[in-house]
């Protein structure tokens, strides 16, 4: 695909599609890697005693990946921004029609230039969209304004929302992230750790569980114990004769080593050789923990719910870790009243989460590391 990078790459595209230009539609689609825009140019080809139209695909915008959804360098989505803009100088330049059904997020289910007869307004945000054939999903929404009533109502409601734990390893003031699973069960340690991490759970609004030099030595050996059985029984991986030539040159090869030794792993095919590199990756945990002096803190949520994690979000990513209480009734304006934020800021400060300076609200480390 063509990348338009600038208003002068989509007007050489325009420039080289031939014909009179007549409306440029802007269009999104998805790949594993993420949203983009993809652009169609409809051109009106003149001959002396006929002409006909045409559509040409002139190329795409993309400037990044689906991490943008986590990491909150989205909304607003740059491609959006710049084909407005490109668009609405394409139009004062040929004078043709600028058709963007989605300006503003993607949404893959807008109809074309040619189907937007069949589109209907979205109720909640006005774009045209084609009404889904699913009979789970209303059919006067978008899909986006669907998971917005969705979410809005589970703030609305305060519906729980314990899950997920973040684990870090810590020593004096530094803090190394090694990630986020939605229970303790999704960490390659968590066999050997669940029982004296659950011990130690008090269950208050935020349960902070350390794991010290000596429980993390103790792990060390238990995770030791399981690999000698596992590697005294490992056997390469042997396809057969009629396994497809295409598919083995694609499947990834893992060496690890341990205790002199080396395993060649193929886990996405063989179950043992997963067992193998799920404890592998255990130990390389423990081992840094223990070489770096180095403790475990385990993250979690007790008795949350979606509107307290809701408010600690639009503080903290939204606010930049600071805004007024003000500001945060305005956001959840006909969600929550000024009561339901007051009572909800309250809470999070009585558990560390927020500050509360008259009508400024901050959020603490507990919270950054929360989240």
């Amino acid at each position: 695909m063509i990348d338009i990078t600038s208003f002068e790459t989509l007007d050489k595209a325009i420039s080289l599609a031939g014909g009179e230009p007549t409306v440029l539609e802007a269009l999104w689609d998805g790949n594993t890697t993420g949203w983009y825009l993809y652009l169609n140019l409809h051109v009106t080809i003149k001959r002396l005693f006929f002409s006909k139209k045409e559509i040409r695909y002139i190329g795409k915008i993309s400037l990044g990946g689906d991490i943008r959804l986590f990491n909150k360098t989205v909304p607003p989505w740059p491609e959006a921004e710049l084909a407005k803009e490109w668009g609405k100088m394409a139009n004062e330049k040929y004078g043709l029609i600028f058709y963007f059904p989605s300006d503003k997020e993607p949404d893959s289910n807008c109809p074309r230039w040619e189907q937007r007869h069949l589109g209907i307004q979205c109720a909640d945000c006005a774009k045209i969209i084609i009404p889904t054939d699913s009979p789970y999903l209303p059919k006067d929404i978008c899909y986006n304004c669907y998971l917005t009533r969705e979410f809005n109502n589970k703030i609305k409601n305060a519906e729980p929302n314990d899950n997920g734990v973040n684990l870090y390893m810590v020593k004096d003031e530094e803090y190394i992230y090694l990630g986020y699973s939605s229970s303790l069960d999704g960490f390659p340690i968590a066999p050997f750790i669940t029982e004296i991490v659950q011990a130690r759970r008090e269950k208050r609004l935020v349960d902070i569980v350390t794991l010290e030099e000596r429980d993390i030595s103790i792990i060390k050996e238990k995770i030791e114990q399981a690999l000698d059985q596992k590697v005294a029984v490992y056997k390469s991986a042997e396809f057969s004769p009629d396994f497809p030539q295409n598919f083995k040159r694609n499947i990834k090869r893992l060496t690890v080593e341990y205790k002199g030794n080396r395993y060649e792993l193929i886990e996405q095919l063989c179950k043992e050789h997963s067992k193998i590199g799920s404890l592998v990756r255990a130990l390389e945990t423990v081992d840094n923990a223990i070489s770096g002096d180095y403790c475990f803190k385990f993250y979690f949520k007790n008795g949350f719910n979606h509107r307290d994690d809701a408010v600690l979000r639009f503080v903290n990513f939204v606010s930049n870790g600071s805004t007024s209480i003000s500001a945060i009734v305005q956001r959840y304006n006909g969600i929550l009243n000024e009561t339901e934020v007051r009572d909800t800021i309250t809470k999070m400060e009585e558990v560390g989460c927020l500050t509360i300076e008259g009508e400024i609200v901050q959020t603490t480390d507990i919270t950054r590391k929360l989240l």
